[in-house]
């Protein structure tokens, strides 16, 4: 592969709800449900470790009753000009202009609209009108590594070609105002909202992030365990309290062949840029990597700060690795989604940017 990353950059939903603010609204929704749900659910809530986390929507609006009708309207309006805003400003820091992208791919699971966001934003930034536009809509919290998967092999049969990619979600619109259950409460403590774009750029000249490898890798008879349910009022959690065991059981087995053809193992692996999902799956993940030197905490730091943003997250944590000022070497890039699955992007971090 001759394909380098030119810029990643993330954009957060102008109102910050931070943790007190949250409980407060939090246990005010739960408040006709009987004492053990209630004490239950706080616990779940506090063990989260999210300091605070943004949204598009105020905290009255979050916890509404709320139809598809409205959740879809909010959705729309917000994808299209945060989406926009997003791209626009990762033009710029890529030094790209938007007539000059070939490809331009838009991830998220947490609304739904036809044209779908990507057309809108083409329309708005004055792309090309042969650009080719790839909505994923299905992929869950994996399609932040998946994109990546999408946009490399686009480029692999465009010499000098560019591609975007924004992934837009608002998981703070899908709450379900009259589902109370386990499922529902554990997504609400996890989620929040967050954007982010990545350029790429195919060609002879290596950036500060080359993409070496990439693989998706699917574990069978677990279409189950996790995902959205589209129901009457909206989409409505399906969050299987198995998936941390999973994550961790078929973790080594996800990485192991893209690994071994590039001759790498995960001690070889430099830097680790792992979508959390929650604590829980971090300490699985982490409890194996303390194997082989690993770390998770520029994963855990990003869910602190801003919760779990599906598909946006894994984007948040590779931008804060590059902006660290990272050591050379190897990084694996990784996130999971309903299928289940696990897809994968094996990086170069690179000495210095490229300066063209």
């Amino acid at each position: 592969m001759n394909l380098h990353i030119r810029s990643v950059n993330t954009l957060l939903p102008p109102i910050r709800h931070e943790a007190n603010e949250v409980e407060y609204a939090f246990m005010h929704w739960l408040s006709g449900q009987d004492k053990a749900t209630q004490l239950k659910a706080r616990r779940i809530l506090r063990s989260a470790d999210v300091d605070g986390r943004h949204s598009f929507l105020t905290m009255d609006e979050i916890f509404s009753d709320c139809g598809l009708s409205e959740s879809t309207r909010r959705y729309r309006e917000a994808a299209i000009e945060l989406g926009t805003q997003a791209l626009h400003e990762g033009l710029e820091l890529a030094r790209v202009r938007a007539d000059e992208v070939d490809f331009l791919i838009t991830t998220s699971c947490t609304g739904y609209m036809i044209p779908s966001v990507d057309a809108y934003i083409a329309d708005r930034l004055g792309m090309r009108s042969d650009l080719v536009r790839l909505p994923v809509t299905e992929m869950g919290c994996a399609a932040g590594a998946s994109a990546l998967i999408y946009a490399s092999q686009m480029l692999a049969s465009k010499p000098g070609g560019i591609a975007a990619i924004v992934n837009i979600e608002f998981p703070t619109n899908t709450l379900q105002f009259t589902d109370y259950s386990m499922d529902s409460i554990v997504g609400t403590a996890l989620f929040s909202d967050g954007i982010a774009c990545t350029i790429l750029k195919e060609g002879d000249q290596a950036g500060r992030v080359s993409i070496e490898d990439i693989q998706m890798h699917q574990v069978p008879r677990t279409t189950e365990i996790l995902g959205y349910q589209l129901t009457d009022t909206g989409l409505r959690m399906n969050l299987d309290e198995a998936l941390p065991d999973v994550i961790a059981e078929h973790f080594e087995a996800a990485t192991e062949s893209m690994l071994s053809r590039n001759g790498l193992t995960l001690h070889d692996i430099e830097h680790f840029v792992i979508h959390p999902g929650g604590v829980k799956i971090l300490d699985r993940i982490q409890s194996l990597l303390d194997r082989f030197g690993g770390d998770v905490g520029r994963s855990r730091d990003i869910m602190r700060r801003y919760g779990n943003m599906s598909s946006a997250t894994v984007l948040f944590i590779l931008e804060s690795l590059i902006k660290s000022d990272p050591k050379p070497g190897p990084a694996l890039l990784m996130s999971f989604g309903p299928g289940f699955v696990a897809h994968q992007a094996l990086l170069s971090i690179n000495e210095q940017e490229s300066q063209s």
